[in-house]
């Protein structure tokens, strides 16, 4: 075992706890929400081959969402994910696109499990999204079922046909497959936890 596995963890221990906490949501919230459990990757899982830690542009708002998460709703969470960040590899993953000349600068993720991430799971994804202030992430979508908890930063979202709505830290949000969705910062940078499940497998697209 390494130093760093104790942390990672206690980093899963902790969000396990926090979405099985989440209260008042619909059938359809619940049904995901129990899927996603039913993969949760156990406290001997393999650790994975991560990258050499990487830093964006966008890392530049890293630490001031941090501080901000440490003293907000989900602390407990942000203290955990403290400890493994450094080890972290941070990416863009969208192709270079001439319209969104600096969006590569301004949006970051991270794999925590899955991926290039810190423990392998072949059936679910769990990481990061960074964006930094006064950004707009554009409509995407992806066959993987989605939820995001904000940690730090209120965003507005957009999901499926529902009207645009702040999401502030605390905010559990279920993205069902293939769900076009979209978020806009405002003042301050957002730092969410991203879970996949289902088909983990295909990427994101923007849709325009």
């Amino acid at each position: 075992m390494t130093d760093l596995t104790p942390s990672i963890v206690r980093f899963l221990a902790t969000l396990r706890r926090r979405i099985e906490a989440e209260p008042g949501h619909g059938p359809d919230f619940l049904r995901e929400r129990d899927a996603l459990l039913s993969v949760w990757p156990s406290d001997d899982a393999r650790r994975g081959t991560p990258a050499t830690p990487v830093r964006l542009p966008a890392c530049a708002h890293f630490p001031g969402a941090l501080a901000a998460a440490l003293d907000g709703p989900e602390r407990e969470i942000a203290a955990a994910l403290a400890a493994i960040e450094p080890a972290l590899a941070w990416v863009y993953g969208y192709p270079a696109d001439p319209r969104r000349p600096g969006l590569a600068d301004a949006i970051a993720f991270s794999d925590i499990v899955g991926g290039r991430g810190l423990l392998r799971a072949g059936a679910i994804g769990i990481g990061l999204t960074l964006i930094a202030p006064e950004t707009a992430y554009p409509s995407l979508a992806h066959p993987a079922v989605e939820f995001y908890l904000v940690l730090s930063g209120t965003a507005l979202w957009t999901a499926g046909a529902a009207p645009e709505a702040p999401r502030p830290p605390g905010s559990l949000i279920l993205h069902p497959e293939s769900l076009p969705h979209a978020m806009t910062t405002g003042s301050e940078p957002l730092l969410a936890v991203f879970t996949w499940h289902g088909d983990i497998a295909s990427p994101s697209v923007y849709l325009d």
